[in-house]
């Protein structure tokens, strides 16, 4: 299920998501239709519609839900004022942005691994991804790692 998608009809829809329960991701498809995970979002991470809380231009991405999900959406301009008259809101922004900067860290860190398989195998290793790894699917791992489902079989067989 999709709750947001880029607007076609340039009409701006700018709205933060803090996931309460379940996962979200931000998926897309390459030119061959395979589907990839540009990121997760698990509970108590957050997604914006717009490319960051001060411009009104429009991810080119998609926030879908793999899992039955709670969600609150929050208007980004309710956040930009909350955000410009109290002090508390500069720390939840920065904690925000902090866990985004993190899991694309992360990710880009597995990514530089040329080897599918070692590739996954790091990806089992690596604290950080643990929770990732708990809650997914072998295939919306291969998603997320731009590997095959039977690479990961491969590895998980040679563990």
């Amino acid at each position: 299920m999709r709750l947001f998608e880029p607007d076609n009809d340039g009409r701006h829809r700018n709205y933060l998501y803090f996931v309460c329960d379940g996962l979200l991701a931000t998926p897309w498809w390459d030119l061959d239709g395979h589907r990839r995970i540009d990121r997760l979002l698990l509970p108590d991470d957050s997604v914006l519609t717009t490319h960051n809380l001060y411009t009104d231009k429009q991810a080119s991405y998609y926030v879908a839900a793999l899992r039955r999900s709670t969600v609150i959406r929050i208007p980004a301009d309710a956040l930009r004022a909350y955000k410009e008259s109290c002090s508390e809101a500069d720390t939840l922004v920065d904690v925000m942005e902090q866990k985004k900067l993190k899991q694309y860290i992360a990710k880009n860190r597995l990514m530089l691994i040329k080897d599918e398989r070692e590739r996954y195998a790091e990806f089992v290793r690596d604290g950080y991804m643990k929770p990732l790894r708990l809650v997914t699917s072998q295939q919306e791992q291969a998603d997320y790692l731009n590997i095959s489902r039977v690479t990961i079989t491969r590895v998980n067989r040679d563990i």
